[in-house]
C-alpha cells in the first residue's frame, strides 16, 4: 500500500518508554481506552505496513480486514486496511502506534506545517487528558512529533493526515496546538 517503507521497529523503539504523563494515565479513567466493549468494536487502524509488528495470532487482539472506501480513507489507500480490537489488556511493549500516540493527533496546515493537537475523533468515552487539557510530558510530545515526521514520508499516510486536517478545519475542530513544527 505505502510507497515509502516505514521502519516500524524504529518507531516502536522510539515510543517504548515515553508516556503522556509521568504515571499511568489509565489510573485517571480506569484504562477506558484499553478496555474492550461487549462486541469488541472499539479498536484502532494500523498504519500501512504496521502489521509486520504482529504475528496476527496475538491472544489479546482481534483482527479485521476492512475496505478503505467503506471506512473513510483517501482514494490512494488500497484494500485491505487492518483494524484491531483489544480482547484483553495488551503487553505494553507490543501496543500499536495509535495507542502510543494517544491523545495526540497530527494536523497539517495548508503550507504543510505539522501540528500536534488533541485527538478530535468522536470517542465513545471521555479521556481526562483531553477533557481537562492536562499538560503532557514534553518528551512524549517530542517523540510523537518525531514519529509523525517519519510517518508523513509515506504518501498514503500523508494523504490521510491531509484529508483529516481539511475535514477538521471545515468542521471547526482545531483544538489547542500542543506542538508546532518548523
Amino acid at each position: 500500500m505505502s510507497k515509502n517503507k516505514i521502519d516500524y521497529q524504529k518507531l516502536y523503539q522510539l515510543t517504548a518508554d515515553v508516556t503522556p504523563l509521568s504515571g499511568d494515565c489509565g489510573q485517571l479513567c480506569g484504562g477506558i481506552c484499553c478496555r474492550s466493549d461487549s462486541d469488541n468494536s472499539l479498536g484502532m487502524y494500523l498504519f500501512p505496513g504496521e502489521e509486520v509488528m504482529f504475528s496476527q495470532r496475538e491472544d489479546w487482539l482481534q483482527w479485521e480486514q476492512r475496505d478503505p472506501r467503506e471506512d473513510n480513507f483517501p482514494e490512494s489507500w488500497q484494500a485491505p486496511v487492518n483494524f484491531v480490537s483489544c480482547t484483553k489488556p495488551c503487553p505494553r511493549e507490543k501496543r500499536p502506534l495509535s495507542c502510543r500516540f494517544f491523545p495526540l493527533a497530527p494536523h497539517l496546515l495548508k503550507d504543510n506545517t505539522l501540528l500536534l493537537i488533541h485527538e478530535t475523533l468522536a470517542l465513545p468515552y471521555t479521556c481526562p487528558l483531553i477533557e481537562d487539557n492536562m499538560a503532557l510530558r514534553p518528551d512524549f510530545i517530542e517523540v510523537v512529533a518525531q514519529c509523525w515526521q517519519e510517518l508523513l514520508k509515506s504518501p498514503d499516510i500523508r494523504d490521510l493526515v491531509e484529508m483529516d486536517s481539511r475535514e477538521r478545519e471545515r468542521d471547526g475542530l482545531l483544538p489547542t496546538v500542543l506542538w508546532w513544527g518548523d
